[in-house]
């Protein structure tokens, strides 16, 4: 049996312990993605995210063209202006891409980027954005996983990881400094994840602390690097490390 959910540039197909989701991103062109992806994250955190995602699905045309950046990606843009890089022959790589926006922001500025998630849902609406935003030829979303995917050393311009190494617990390290090697010389690193203060999670995070992370980065140039405490909710206080880091030529 299979259940066919249609809208005006979305196909959904439920089959047995299978999702498939076909976007029309063209009149004649479809593209089918297979939700088959293994991750290490629990499934009900999975679900959490999943649930914000497919909410977003219903919003309007307006409100996914609107592209909101944290002041990572700003500062990333910041540091691109001063070194005078060449916005329109680099490639960047975001691990985690979640809803798009900060794949379909950086491909507005020229940048050519692919961004990988692991849940279908955060790709159909990533999708749907850079369509509405007409950067289908600038940014490519992939359904994957972010510690599977193949990391060459100096492959990329930029290699993005907002809020996603620290679930990939006992390979958080590891995929960090395989991150860090896919970056070419004079190419960047964005970087950000929580550290303590921190709720206890089941299973725990792996933090990468503020010493792991500059021990990472050695002899790389700052643009930004700092930490931060912020109040998620009156008992749920939350520490931050992040960077914006250019490695050597």
């Amino acid at each position: 049996m299979q259940y066919l959910l249609f809208s005006s540039w979305l196909h959904i197909t439920l089959k047995p312990n299978t999702l498939y989701l076909t976007l029309f991103a063209a009149r004649s062109r479809q593209m089918t993605i297979e939700s088959n992806v293994k991750v290490s994250v629990p499934k009900k955190w999975m679900d959490g995210w999943d649930k914000i995602y497919s909410q977003m699905l219903s919003a309007s045309d307006d409100e996914l063209s609107r592209i909101d950046v944290g002041p990572r990606i700003q500062q990333l843009e910041h540091a691109l202006a001063i070194t005078e890089s060449d916005t329109q022959s680099m490639r960047i790589l975001e691990l985690g891409c979640g809803d798009g926006s900060v794949a379909c922001y950086l491909a507005k500025i020229g940048c050519n980027v692919v961004a990988i998630d692991a849940l279908v849902s955060a790709i159909a609406v990533a999708q749907r954005r850079s369509k509405l935003l007409k950067l289908e030829d600038k940014v490519e979303f992939r359904l994957d996983d972010m510690d599977g995917w193949p990391l060459k050393p100096e492959s990329y311009d930029v290699v993005i990881a907002l809020q996603c190494l620290q679930y990939l617990f006992d390979r958080t390290i590891p995929r960090l400094r395989e991150a860090i090697a896919a970056v070419k010389p004079g190419g960047f690193f964005v970087y950000s994840g929580n550290i303590l203060p921190h709720m206890e999670t089941d299973p725990p995070i792996r933090f990468v602390t503020e010493e792991e992370l500059k021990a990472e980065l050695d002899g790389w140039t700052y643009h930004g690097f700092g930490t931060e405490e912020r109040m998620i909710k009156l008992d749920d206080l939350r520490g931050y490390v992040w960077t914006v880091a250019r490695k050597p030529m």
